[in-house]
């Protein structure tokens, strides 16, 4: 029996054990099956990622290719070494992708994705891609570029030639301007020109042998520059440059379908997998839960007796607990079983006990119990309150925690998007003052030499024009300050009417040229002297005046001033430029102060244009404390109006009372076929107490002086019918000593062709000024005014002798240095001068200046690193450092200052700031 009980025993063991491995096989078979999969997974995956890393390392190399053929080819170490960065990147990375190919398409030999055809097209493209790019880079190292290369002999035999003197310079010239338009423009008909030209020069009779092989080897090498220029494809479709470029687009063009293939067949082999393994998990879930049923039912059968006498255990009230015996009918097959049905009826004697003891503290508890719900249920209330708020708070935060993610990526954003845009700003500034430098600066230096008035006036309109486009860059570089409510006006005190006569002057010639009559008014009303920003108030009216008359081909252009408030201190004055242009539909009036709109946004439009002026416009006279708007009829015209506040001046115009006094009651015919000039006219004449007779043509005039006397005639020159010269010299005949003064457009050669004809002539648009003069000249017979007024020298030679000092000048551009040079040795100073920043600080060890003028970008070494090396070195005497620049931000001056420069000047130079500077040197020299 004993022995019996042993084997039974044991083998309930046996069971737990081979249960136990059972699930183990079945796992490690489900195991085994996953990681197979997954291997191959990772292998399609690997196969993907490299064919993507190839195309990374051709889209680098074409960047490699691109950025020669821009601007790498200009490096002059690539004509001397024969290696340059760029190229040589693109050729060692073509390379690298033939390697990469060749590898990917072996690793590919297993047969899981078919796209042999596709890599083999890759490789046979990234070989061509190679081959292009070598013959690429020996064409453009033969070809050449400015002083190497084929380019480079070109220009020495061209330089010899015009040196030599053998050669009529204006022949030379040409042929220097074809060789110019073929590198340029690529086109055979300058390599035509070049030939017939030079062709007829070697075969010219007084060209003597040396200069006619000259002549030959410059043909040569300019038809070598031809041949590579040609090879290379720069200005065609056929050549090496379209043919890498074509062998580029083709080679992302096969990556793409093969990408796609690979991607399909991924996703396919993807699928088999999946299934597999779900196949597979299947049958073995099925197995498993059918040897977990037969395990179960196996092990379980002996504790299914015990089981139901638990259970009906379980189910008694246990109230009377009776102990029994092993029924004969179970017959327990292992000592666990055994133990547990001695374990139960110890069970059942613990519990008859203990519910003994629970039937007594039952009644304790109940009565507690009754206590404590109260309680619990208040706690209850409380808690789901504070479960809501705790939900409502945690919602509110995770909503905060993402908006603040927002907002900072925003920030950043914005901040990049700023910062780009103020570099551009800056550049852009740099590049356009500098050649306005010489412009400005040269017209100054005319403008310091004896002119005649009709010159002065031309001088004066170039210096204004220049001026004007110089605070036009400086709006938009304070466009983002606009923008922001960060820019400031600059107040100053100004004469308004000379203000709109600038810009009245800065359009006469072109409205002139269009047939179009330039008129402005101001009424009588209008102080004169203000107290505003004159610049920003001539940004605006000059971009509207600029607007009419390119929208306007007949007509006329008018610019009236009203005064709308005044209490003394500060007066509101109503500006309107009207015009008789094309007009505007009314559907597209709400589109004009958005920031880059045009009304005609399409490719066929007619008329150019950023669509920033009206922005700007409208931020300008809204920083002024005024408004702007339009009115507009399309195919009548066009009226922008707009209102600005400023103070007062405490200057004021003054008219002699004794000129004015002889001027009353005289009576003035004005003839012009216009209304709106007439009207102007009368209400000017009127204002000087004179009594105008207004006809709009020669006939009128006629017949007008024949019924009535005259003391003076006004006449416009163009007119219908009968112009202003055949009416003066009827009038003439009758009248000979009437003054006529002509109102002519400039350019107009009347004044040349006619000089005795006119008491005067005036340029339209009018000046109020200038015809007051005349009219009291001729009505008054004072003695006329001078046509010139003789300017005071801006740049006297004795300005040296009054503040001697040592200058020298730094700066590396040469139409700069031409004029610096040129302006200081008027004042009668001889400036040294040095071409960057390390030869200012090689004379400034050699000499003690008390000047430099400093640029602030210049080659080797910047202006900024100079006055840093000058104010750390031990020097005897520092010098006064005055930086010349074009970089005209505020940021750039704190910079210039901050390394050690002692004042800054932007350039255009204003020869008064430079004076000024020149004249305090000895005050602030350190």
């Amino acid at each position: 029996m004993r022995i019996l009980k042993s084997n039974l025993e044991i083998s309930y063991k046996l069971r737990l054990v081979l249960s136990f491995f059972s699930l183990v096989a079945v796992i490690f078979i489900w195991l085994i099956t996953y990681l197979i999969i997954d291997q191959k997974q990772k292998d399609l995956r690997g196969f993907s990622d490299d064919l993507t890393h190839i195309q990374i390392q051709y889209l680098k190399s074409s960047t490699y290719l691109q950025k020669f053929m821009l601007t790498g080819y200009h490096d002059p170490l690539f004509y001397k070494t024969g290696n340059q960065e760029d190229v040589d990147s693109f050729i060692r990375l073509q390379r690298k992708i033939i390697n990469n190919i060749t590898d990917l398409k072996n690793s590919q030999a297993d047969g899981q994705i078919n796209v042999n055809n596709n890599i083999n097209s890759l490789l046979q493209i990234s070989n061509a891609t190679l081959a292009s790019g070598k013959v690429l880079k020996q064409l453009y190292l033969k070809k050449g570029f400015v002083d190497y290369g084929t380019e480079g002999l070109m220009r020495q035999r061209a330089h010899w030639i015009e040196d030599s003197g053998k050669v009529a310079r204006v022949d030379i010239l040409q042929l220097r301007r074809h060789e110019k338009d073929f590198i340029m423009r690529g086109k055979m008909m300058y390599a035509q020109q070049f030939f017939g030209t030079i062709d007829s020069l070697i075969s010219g009779k007084n060209m003597t042998n040396p200069t006619k092989q000259e002549l030959i080897e410059y043909k040569n090498k300019f038809t070598d520059l031809v041949n590579y220029t040609e090879e290379l494809g720069l200005f065609h479709d056929h050549g090496i440059v379209p043919l890498t470029q074509h062998e580029i687009n083709q080679f992302n063009r096969v990556y793409m379908v093969t990408l796609a293939l690979v991607n399909a067949e991924m996703t396919h082999l993807q699928g088999r997998f999946e299934a597999i393994l779900v196949g597979v998990s299947t049958i073995l879930l099925i197995g498993l839960i059918m040897l977990s049923f037969i395990l179960s039912k196996y092990l379980t059968r002996d504790i299914k007796g015990i089981n139901k006498k638990m259970e009906a255990f379980i189910n008694s009230d246990f109230t009377d607990i009776q102990l029994m015996p092993v029924e004969k009918s179970i017959v327990p097959n292992s000592i666990e079983i055994k133990r547990l049905y001695n374990y139960f009826n110890l069970l059942k004697t613990t519990i008859r006990d203990y519910i003994q003891d629970l039937n007594q503290r039952t009644a304790e508890l109940q009565q507690v119990n009754g206590e404590l719900q109260a309680v619990n249920e208040e706690l209850q209330a409380q808690s789901e309150e504070l479960q809501g708020q705790s939900e409502e708070l945690l919602l509110l935060n995770n909503e905060l925690e993402i908006q603040k993610e927002q907002e900072h990526l925003a920030k950043e954003e914005a901040e990049r998007a700023n910062q780009a845009k103020s570099t551009f700003l800056a550049t852009m500034s740099h590049e356009i003052r500098t050649p306005m430098n010489g412009v400005l600066g040269m017209a100054s230096l005319l403008g310091d030499t004896s002119l005649n008035q009709e010159q002065t006036e031309y001088v004066q309109t170039i210096t204004n024009s220049g001026e004007t486009l110089l605070n036009v860059i400086n709006d938009i570089l304070d466009f983002s300050k606009i923008e922001s409510g960060k820019l400031e006006l600059d107040l100053h005190e100004f004469n308004l009417r000379r203000c709109i006569e600038e810009v009245m002057d800065m359009f006469a010639g072109r409205a002139a040229q269009l047939g179009l009559d330039l008129v402005y008014h101001i009424d009588s009303n209008v102080p004169l002297q203000l107290f505003a920003d004159s610049m920003r108030l001539k940004q605006v009216i000059i971009n509207l005046v600029s607007n009419a008359i390119k929208f306007t081909h007949k007509g006329e252009v008018f610019l009236g001033v009203s005064l709308a408030e005044n209490n003394g201190e500060i007066a509101k004055l109503a500006f309107e430029l009207r015009d008789t242009g094309i007009g505007i539909a009314a559907n597209k009036i709400p589109k004009l102060f958005n920031s880059f709109s045009q009304v005609d946004s399409s490719t066929t439009r007619k008329y150019g244009g950023t669509g920033l002026g009206l922005v700007i416009c409208e931020r300008l006279v809204h920083l002024m404390a005024g408004d702007i708007g339009v009115k507009s009829e399309l195919n009548v015209g066009t009226s922008f109006y707009f209102t600005t506040k400023a103070e007062l001046g405490k200057q004021e115009e003054v008219i002699d009372p004794n000129a004015a006094a002889q001027l009353e009651g005289k009576k003035i015919l004005v003839v012009d076929d216009n209304e709106t000039n007439r009207r102007v006219l009368q209400m000017q004449l009127e204002n000087w107490r004179l009594i105008p007779f207004l006809v709009s043509s020669a006939a009128d005039a006629i017949a007008a002086m024949e019924k009535n006397a005259f003391d003076m005639v006004l006449s416009d020159m163009q007119m219908p019918g009968m112009d202003g010269v055949e009416l003066t010299r009827i009038i003439k005949d009758k009248h000979a000593n009437l003054p006529v003064v002509l109102l002519s457009s400039i350019g107009d050669e009347t004044r040349s062709k006619y000089p005795g004809l006119f008491t005067a002539i005036l340029t339209k648009p009018v000046k109020q000024q200038r015809l007051y003069d005349v009219i009291r000249t001729g009505l008054c017979r004072v003695k006329e005014l001078p046509a010139q007024k003789q300017n005071q020298a801006l740049l006297e030679k004795n300005f040296a002798e009054k503040h001697p000092m040592d200058v020298l000048v730094a700066e590396d551009n040469m139409i700069n240095q031409k004029l610096i040079l040129r302006i200081l040795n008027k004042l009668g100073y001889e400036a040294d001068l040095a071409q960057n920043g390390i030869e200012a600080v090689a004379m400034m060890n050699d000499k003690l200046y008390d000047l430099i003028l400093m640029d602030v970008q210049m080659p080797q070494m910047s202006g900024l690193e100079a006055t840093k090396i000058i104010r750390s070195s031990n020097i005897a005497k520092q010098p006064l450092i005055v930086a010349i620049t074009a970089n005209a931000m505020r940021e750039d001056k704190e910079a210039c200052l901050d390394a050690g420069m002692n004042d800054y000047l932007s350039k255009p130079i204003n020869i008064d700031a430079l004076l000024l500077v020149l004249a305090k040197v000895k005050e602030l020299v350190v």
